[in-house]
């Protein structure tokens, strides 16, 4: 099952530079421009993305987190925030080669950010962070889209087949 997750994070990586080089043709007025997604702008999601990065990392390793809100922003600078989504990306990473087999089925439980107590199998949890990714990205493309821009093609299978698994 590690195997599996890491595959996703090594294609998590992958999409998340295409989605980058595609955001390097938006503007910093239209990267900030409202456009009616969730968290408003593609700043303002990829700011969320990388807040929900930071709180479940912080609930995996047990050194909790808790934003004022899943909207907070965190960094400003568009530069910065991208170096920062890269580190989180590889942090993950050498987190997942860490995990040991055995702890994929076992019950994980954390605080939510209203302070109530839940439980998750953990690979469920790993999941959910790898689903919210890909999710976010295709209101990213869409935005990019609407703004003139080329989507980039990010396809999970496309990833496979590009990477010869």
């Amino acid at each position: 099952m590690k195997d599996f997750f890491l595959r996703n994070n090594a294609y998590h990586i992958w999409a998340t530079n295409l989605l980058y080089e595609s955001l390097e043709t938006i503007s910093d007025e239209n990267y900030k421009k409202d456009v009616c997604l969730f968290f408003k702008s593609i700043h303002g999601t990829l700011n969320h993305l990388l807040l929900v990065e930071k709180v479940w990392y912080s609930r995996l390793v047990g050194e909790l987190y808790i934003p004022k809100s899943l909207s907070e922003e965190i960094e400003q600078n568009r530069q910065t925030l991208n170096s920062r989504m890269f580190q989180s990306l590889e942090l993950w990473n050498s987190w997942l080669e860490k995990v040991d087999d055995t702890a994929w089925q076992t019950i994980f439980r954390y605080k939510t950010m209203r302070g109530f107590e839940a439980e998750l199998i953990f690979c469920d949890v790993i999941q959910h962070n790898f689903n919210h990714r890909t999710h976010h990205r295709g209101q990213i493309t869409a935005a990019i889209t609407q703004l003139g821009g080329k989507s980039p093609e990010i396809d999970y299978v496309f990833y496979l087949q590009t990477k010869g698994k």
